[in-house]
């Protein structure tokens, strides 16, 4: 669900025409502000809030379209000639009026960054035309080791004869990461305000890291650093300095092989090599800019010659005049180039590709006279802000739900990757550069204010790199097992026996599910933390029916509470609201009209949004048995979602724990209000249960407490094909647990939709079917047959593979490994591999999908390494022979997915239908083992209790299994010290049934029966062969003993 309102592209040439005059033209700008930037995506809104022109507007657009078109044609000649073509499919943007003005005007692009990203553009453009040096230097007099290990120095701004002083902190982190960290602060002189802090905002390492990175001492390495003179024969030294200058080499005191950093001292820049190999270059095209503190009065001296004054205390938009700029302007900026990398990847949350697309430029046009009509069009950048986006466009960098401002870095046999840790408004510009035979990368990063604080890491292999990241930030949850089951939800189920019947049909027609959810009408009028008790009139007898079958319960509750209902009047009473920029109560407009907003960035804020967890809880669940507490939460519109605010979310110069304005820590305030909910729930359920907490926005460290989801999408082909890429892009950044709504938020989807999403979703680690409360109804049971049965197969093989896809869940929780694994990361000496983004392998098991994605699609191809690959439903093989990739073709009927398990892995299953995930705890194993060219294969299982904490504990069974020379072994390596039997609390770890396909390359020498032993004890087990198969049946082996089975 959500609040916002579809917003289009940002338009190249509005941006080129601000870029070039940094003025807008009063015709675009008076029919821009007449929006007033309100993002309304639902019919049945009120419109209460929308000024004259916007209803004038929306009059006009149901009146008469023609007229409408032409009017807006001359209103927007100029500035958004380009943007006519959108209406050609109004019919269905014309329902809703505000997507068509976002659709025109592309408001997602006019923001109060917009001024500092074109601002420093427009610096970076006068830098690549005329290298302005001496602006930052470093202060070799200010050196300093601390006791912590931490290299301090000052950087030098210089202004006019004016220095400011930007303290620089640097230190190699800990083991097990390759990794340097580094700051840039800002010491302000003649401060004076009072409402807002005059600090920088400088807490957000505190927010995103583990705890025992907090403190210096414990996480740095002991340094050595010395003075050096680089001449002219370095080739990155002689192409940006020519003279020679002094370099400052600082490294690991104990370890000097690993990461070398050169510092020079006169025009700021920073090397660093990893394994005696520069990797990057830090300022490399000197477009390092701070703004630093200034008066209006005294701007004028402050100011370099080539930068632009524009709008630097004041916001001429309409729809956000109000922000008052109390500090002025505070952007900073910096360019990174990635030495011999071709590839990035990261920076979600958008609706886009995998690899990362160049921002530089999209074409060039030249004319006879070279040098004055050569003329060069921009793409738009990247975008990190947190913002509510109701049917958001694909294959856009527009700014979405979440941010993380990773990025990584790969190629054959090295990665490396960036960790911009700024939650202001950000952007990111990227350059793909080809010279001497070799691929730079070069990023220009921007953030609206706050410090520069930027952890670099080093390894052989993009896995490394989330490792190290997942290490530093924390490991992502690790969910119950049913949580990783099939959740159905829409908007809204209506009351209790709505519920009741939705499970007896799913059951009824055998479509298993864990989770069922209720979205906002299950409340009394939009008040979060009650229950409308007409439709409920007894939440806790609802949730022990649900939970005879082992099923869970989700309700949303948003971080927005209704003003005047006895829960926000408490809030208010506490104090712990955010307020607005005198540091009064703010008040905007969410779901239940007026509205506050709870501020979970204050310690007071995360005290008073736990407690009403607990009393919510304690008032309407008193009789809940903590033994199976079943009820979890949904944190949706956290950006926050402001339905009255500038781009349907925060105005900027509200205020968080009393003096820290919203700009400052925008896109931390949707992880603060879901990892808030995370602790209080976990406190209150003691535990003994693993919360599952679903939040929409998210930022570096949200994979600790929550998953997560593509957000508002739409039920059409584009929504399908763009969920794959935005899903990988999630689990290489350490943010693994994210689906999106099958088969689209909104719209109708036609049943071949319906079963191409089913088949791609189950392959989605978080599997929801969600949809609008404006749509039919879409529950599996009410498909036509053939749609029915395409569906239940995709659902049950989802269960089926529920141990592989648990063991996938571990092995991220403790590595970062990604669920929906990338090719390249499994496949990372293939360099076709980095392209690809619409296969991936589930983790490391082995199985290989590439989802259809299209229309009328029943012809495929793959992209496969060379090996056997197995079809995964029949186990036929294919072979792909040679030492190069192949693109293998394929015939995929409707009911087919193009999925194979890979020679030289095993899986595990449990094939017995069951209604629910905990109802399969007592079912027996099946194990799928693929042979690879040598005859060999290799896997692994890990198991818990599926719900408890008990894990962390030690209270888990991990296992690897493998065949070898003719022999299957089992080798566990970890199992549980268990009070009582092992079953008992893990369910039935007996396997059933070995199954083993063969070809033509891996034919295995076998025989009627096959030795079992386990335990000192042998027997025989007959083998039965059928084609392709061999299948050997009950050989009454269990995964916690040690076993071999002889061939």
């Amino acid at each position: 669900m959500s609040g916002g309102s579809k917003i289009s592209d940002p338009i190249n040439q509005t941006t080129r025409l601000k870029e070039q005059n940094f003025d807008i033209e009063k015709n675009f700008k008076s029919s821009k502000d007449s929006t007033n930037h309100n993002n309304n995506n639902h019919n049945n809104r009120s419109w209460n809030w929308f000024d004259n022109s916007l209803k004038t507007l929306r009059n006009g657009l149901y009146n008469g379209f023609q007229t409408t078109k032409n009017s807006l044609s001359t209103t927007l000649n100029n500035a958004y000639s380009n943007t006519l073509s959108t209406l050609s499919y109004t019919v269905e943007i014309l329902k809703n009026p505000i997507i068509l003005i976002n659709t025109i005007f592309g408001l997602s692009l006019i923001s109060t960054l917009l001024i500092g990203y074109i601002k420093n553009r427009h610096y970076a453009r006068e830098q690549a035309k005329s290298l302005h040096k001496g602006i930052y230097t470093l202060d070799k007099q200010s050196i300093q080791i601390t006791e912590d290990n931490v290299f301090t120095a000052n950087l030098i701004k210089t202004v006019n004869d004016i220095d400011i002083i930007l303290p620089l902190q640097l230190y190699l982190l800990n083991d097990p990461l390759s990794a340097i960290r580094f700051t840039i602060d800002e010491k302000r002189q003649n401060c004076t305000e009072e409402k807002v802090s005059c600090q920088r905002y400088n807490q957000t390492w505190n927010w995103a890291t583990l705890l025992q990175y907090h403190n210096t001492s414990l996480s740095s390495n002991k340094l050595h650093w010395e003075f050096s003179k680089e001449s002219s024969k370095h080739g990155w030294f002689s192409s940006k300095h020519g003279d020679d200058d002094e370099v400052i080499i600082i490294q690991n005191a104990n370890k000097f092989k690993d990461i070398k950093i050169k510092l020079t001292v006169k025009d700021f820049q920073m090397m660093v090599y990893y394994k005696d190999t520069l990797e990057i270059i830090v300022n490399e095209r000197y477009l390092l800019n701070w703004e630093h503190y200034r008066r209006i009065d005294n701007n004028d001296q402050n100011v370099l010659p080539f930068e632009s004054t524009f709008n630097m205390f004041t916001d001429d938009f309409q729809y956000s005049k109000s922000d008052t700029i109390p500090l002025g302007p505070e952007s900073v900026a910096l360019d990174f180039t990635f030495i011999n990398y071709g590839n990035v990847y990261g920076i979600p949350e958008h609706a886009d590709s995998l690899k990362l697309k160049d921002t530089s430029s999209t074409n060039t046009v030249i004319s006879k006279d070279k040098e004055s009509s050569s003329q060069r069009k921009t793409s738009d950048p990247y975008r990190l802000f947190n913002t509510d986006v109701f049917e958001y466009n694909v294959d856009s960098k527009q700014p979405m739900y979440g941010s993380i401002p990773f990025m990584i870095a790969a190629r054959p046999g090295s990665s490396m990757g960036i960790l911009w840790l700024n939650p202001s408004d950000t952007w990111i510009d990227i350059n793909y550069h080809y010279h001497n035979k070799l691929n730079d990368t070069k990023t220009h990063w921007i953030s609206e204010n706050g410090i520069i604080d930027v952890t670099l890491f080093f390894g052989d292999h993009p896995k490394d790199i989330t490792n190290q990241y997942i290490q530093l930030t924390g490991s992502p949850v690790l969910p119950q097992l049913s949580a990783i089951g099939h959740h159905q939800c829409r908007w809204n189920y209506n009351n209790e026996l709505d519920v009741l019947n939705v499970q007896k049909n799913m059951d009824d027609g055998h479509f298993p599910f864990d989770f069922i959810w209720l979205d906002l009408e299950y409340t009394d009028q939009k008040k979060f933390f009650t229950w409308n008790l007409d439709a409920f009139p007894n939440p806790t007898r609802l949730l022990k029916k649900l939970n005879k079958l082992g099923r869970q319960l989700v309700i949303l509750i948003d971080p927005h509470l209704m003003a005047k209902y006895e829960v926000s009047r408490k809030i208010v009473k506490s104090g712990s609201q955010v307020r607005d920029h005198v540091g009064r109560t703010f008040f905007g407009d969410c779901w239940p009209g007026r509205s506050i907003w709870i501020d979970t960035i204050s310690k007071l804020g995360q005290f008073d949004w736990s407690n009403l967890f607990n009393d919510f809880i304690n008032k309407w669940l008193p009789q809940i048995d903590i033994n199976w507490n079943n009820l979890h939460f949904w944190n949706d519109m956290n950006e926050p979602s402001i339905f009255s605010g500038p781009e349907t979310t925060a105005p900027k110069n509200l205020l968080h724990d009393r003096d820290i304005e919203e700009r400052s820590i925008h896109n931390l305030y949707g992880l603060s209000v879901h990892e808030t909910t995370y602790k209080a729930v976990k406190e209150i359920y003691k535990n003994l249960t693993r919360p599952f907490i679903l939040t929409r926005s998210f930022f570096v460290g949200s994979q600790r407490s929550a998953g997560s989801w593509t957000g508002d999408n739409v039920a059409n082909w584009d929504y399908l094909r763009i969920s794959i890429p935005m899903i990988l892009t999630n689990n290489i950044v350490g943010m693994p647990f994210i689906g999106a709504d099958i088969a689209g938020f909104s719209g109708d989807p036609d049943p071949e939709l319906i079963v191409r999403w089913y088949q791609a979703g189950l392959w989605y680690p978080f599997f929801r079917a969600h949809a609008h409360i404006d749509t039919k109804r879409r529950e599996p049971y009410l498909f036509e047959e053939t749609v029915k049965n395409i569906v239940r197969n995709a659902i049950q093989l989802r269960y089926k593979l529920l141990p592989t896809f648990y063991t996938a869940f571990h092995k991220a929780s403790i590595t970062g490994y990604p669920i929906m694994c990338p090719m390249f990361y499994e496949k990372s000496t293939f360099i076709e591999m980095y392209n690809i983004d619409d296969q991936f392998y589930l983790s490391d098991s082995g199985i290989v999908v590439k989802p259809i994605v299209s229309s009328n699609t029943r012809n495929t191809s793959m992209i496969l390494a060379p090996g056997i690959y197995y079809d995964l439903e029949s186990l036929e093989p294919i072979v792909v022979s040679g030492d190069n990739i192949q693109a293998v073709n394929m015939n995929i009927p409707l009911s087919k997915i193009p999925a194979f398990i890979e020679g030289g892995h095993i899986i595990v299953r449990k094939d017995r239908y069951r209604r629910s995930s905990q109802l399969m705890l007592q079912d027996p194993y099946t194990i799928v083992i693929a042979p690879n060219n040598n005859r060999e294969a290799f896997g692994k299982l890990y198991v818990d209790d599926g719900k408890s904490f008990q894990y962390e504990e030690g209270q888990y069974l991990e296992t690897n299994f493998q065949l070898n020379n003719g022999i299957i072994k089992n080798q566990p390596n970890h199992v549980p010290n268990l009070s009582e039997n092992i079953r008992t609390t893990f369910g039935n770890t007996l396997i059933e049934t070995i199954i083993i396909p063969t070809s033509e390359k891996s034919t295995l020498s076998i025989g009627k029966r096959v030795k079992v032993k386990q335990n000192e004890t042998e027997w025989y087990v007959d083998v039965t062969k059928e084609n392709h198969l061999i299948i050997i049946q009950n050989p009454l082996v269990y995964f916690e003993n040690e076993w071999e089975i002889i061939f």
